[in-house]
């Protein structure tokens, strides 16, 4: 059975079930779905699965973070969501009233959900543009050489035909067929459209405009698609809908792009730069600073992909970006430096591993394991992050840094900063390495810092206040070493105790919720309000009894309190059996704790003092 394949069914029993899901889609780490009823959201089960880092919720739609295996986990999930199973009136009832809010959250889901699936092929473009950078300064390529011509193609291709990617996306984001939207861009990029003088349609002129690696004329363009496909989808009958509604659409769509809306579009565009522009103007290098802090913020709420738009309007005004790449190179570096702090600090081995390899990624250029994992979770981890985008963006303003291809910044892009003009390493190379060391400086140093005054404040705490564990059964005290399995006494599963009980019930030794239990009902575990974990094992080897014998009280995730009854058992019976009855009671997470304060009592009571942990 595969890593994800029990994760599938267990998502679908958080989100309502199969027939609650409107669509589904996913970005670099991110599993995307619309629901029909958000109610039935259980937030709390799905970001405490350990193949889940986290989750995200906007009104209808929600987002579980899987970090970079989610391709996997799209396609297991489009395996077993029946869609033909949908209700369209539940679609329609469990539809949640837009406010400003709703429409807000819709544009930047549209937004994302179009530009995400087309970053693949920017990304590709973008390094094979660092590549040929690379080749052609280090390596001698010529520039007329057939190597240069075809790697150049590649580039150009997937940043000149940028409207046909972006039709086709934002006609399957909208609902409508994609194959229409690639149409529309191919139009738009044809080379006796795309920038042509003294067009008119019927006697209407029809502006000069060049399309070409634009985004918001077609997205433009799509959008009043989607309008007349709906019309068209009711007024056209069934018989003749195949060949009729695709040339109606298309015939009203491109008049009405090419006169007004590509050229509105590119206007927008404009403005966007002009805005940016100002923004730069009149903040300078603290605007670079700002947006560098606020990355991870973005990224925790979905919203980052929404600067994507204007990253390809200053692309298309300057062939680079002096503003958005740059400040995310530096947050993203300083969101990896973060987490491999933590892994630095933390000693539980799983948090530890988890940290270290979201930290890895994060450096590269992808953050969404380390936010989710890491910075939601440790807040020495989320100040230093901030301070390393901000330290870093600033810097990165005060050079004024450009990057010259879309790729998410990261270690893995510093080519990109390499100009096209085939200059050479000059000084804006440079300075992206000077803005990753800055980022990742400040990041991992605050971080450290924070980190380590929060554990040495937390060690007094300890030290002033230990946490008291009591006995949970009547009893004769032994050390955990002379229990016959070296599971427990060689503290395989951690240190404590064991008891031979001389009555058959076993009580919760402190107030917490119960966390673990058996089919065999013969062992639980429970977690303190401090964090402690404890198993209270019954017996040697009782698990071959099947539950024979053993009468469990209480369920997993069941609050209790001291004294509370768990578990009963029948002791002559199941001596009766030739099964030894020691009980260990075991601090599985000792690790995470200083020290124990043991019983030097030989016969305990119910709730007697059994031993405390720092």
């Amino acid at each position: 059975m595969g890593k994800y394949d029990d994760l599938i069914p267990f998502i679908f029993d958080n989100i309502g079930g199969e027939k609650n899901i409107i669509s589904s889609n996913h970005c670099a780490t991110r599993l995307r779905l619309k629901l029909g009823d958000a109610s039935k959201f259980n937030e709390d089960k799905l970001k405490n699965n350990s193949l889940i880092m986290g989750t995200v919720k906007r009104d209808n739609e929600v987002q579980l973070i899987i970090g970079p295996d989610v391709d996997k986990v799209y396609s297991l999930f489009n395996k077993e969501w029946n869609k033909s199973e949908f209700d369209n009136q539940v679609r329609q009832q469990k539809r949640p009233k837009k406010n400003l809010k709703s429409y807000g959250t819709l544009i930047v889901d549209f937004i994302s959900g179009t530009f995400v699936p087309v970053l693949p092929i920017l990304v590709a473009a973008g390094l094979v543009s660092a590549v040929l950078n690379i080749l052609v300064t280090f390596f001698g390529v010529s520039t007329t050489s057939g190597t240069y011509t075809i790697l150049n193609t590649v580039n150009n291709a997937g940043f000149y035909f940028l409207p046909i990617y972006i039709g086709y996306s934002a006609a399957k984001k909208i609902g409508i067929n994609g194959m229409m939207g690639m149409f529309l861009g191919a139009i738009l990029v044809h080379s006796a459209i795309d920038g042509a003088k003294g067009l008119s349609f019927f006697d209407l002129s029809i502006p000069i405009t060049t399309y070409n690696t634009t985004t918001i004329p077609v997205i433009f363009g799509v959008l009043f698609m989607a309008l007349v496909d709906k019309w068209a989808d009711k007024v056209i009958p069934d018989a003749i809908k195949f060949f009729l509604k695709p040339l109606i659409v298309i015939l009203i769509t491109v008049p009405i792009t090419l006169i007004l809306l590509g050229p509105l579009g590119n206007i927008v565009g404009g403005y966007i730069v002009s805005l940016l522009g100002f923004m730069f103007d009149k903040m300078g290098w603290l605007s670079v600073g700002i947006l560098g802090g606020l990355t991870p913020l973005l990224v925790m709420t979905g919203t980052n992909q929404a600067l994507f738009p204007l990253v390809f309007a200053m692309m298309a005004e300057s062939n680079y970006d002096p503003f958005v790449l740059p400040a995310m190179l530096a947050a993203n570096v300083a969101v990896g430096a973060a987490a491999l702090a933590i892994s630095l600090q933390e000693k539980n081995v799983e948090k530890r591993s988890l940290a270290l390899s979201a930290g890895i990624t994060g450096v590269m250029g992808i953050t969404e394991p380390a936010v989710f994992g890491v910075m939601i979770n440790y807040s020495s981890a989320f100040i230093g992050a901030i301070t390393g985008g901000v330290v870093g963006g600033i810097f990165a303003g005060l050079v004024s840094l450009k990057q010259y291809a879309v790729v998410s910044p990261g270690i893995a892009a510093i080519p990109t900063y390499i100009p096209t003009n085939g200059s050479g390493l000059n000084s804006n190379f440079w300075f992206s390495i000077a803005v990753l060391v800055v980022s990742v400086c400040a990041s991992f140093t605050v971080t450290i810092v924070l980190e380590k005054r929060k554990r040495n404040k937390l060690k007094i705490q300890k030290a002033d206040a230990s946490f008291k564990i009591l006995s949970p059964v009547q009893g004769t005290v032994l050390p955990i070493e002379q229990v016959n399995d070296p599971l427990f006494s060689e503290k395989m599963m951690g240190d404590g105790l064991a008891i031979i009980p001389s009555e058959g019930v076993i009580v919760a030794p402190f107030d917490g919720y119960v966390i673990m239990t058996t089919p065999t009902k013969h062992a639980i575990g429970l977690r303190g309000d401090n964090d402690v974990e404890i198993l209270i094992h019954v017996g040697m080897d009782t698990v071959n009894l099947n539950g024979e014998f053993y009468n469990l009280l209480v369920e997993e995730e069941q609050y209790v309190y001291a004294g509370d009854v768990l578990i009963e058992f029948d002791m002559q019976a199941i001596a009766e059996k030739g099964f030894d009855l020691i009980t260990p009671v075991i601090v599985t997470n000792s690790a995470e704790h200083d020290c124990f304060a043991k019983t030097i009592q030989k016969e305990v009571k119910k709730n007697d003092y059994l031993f405390s942990v720092n």
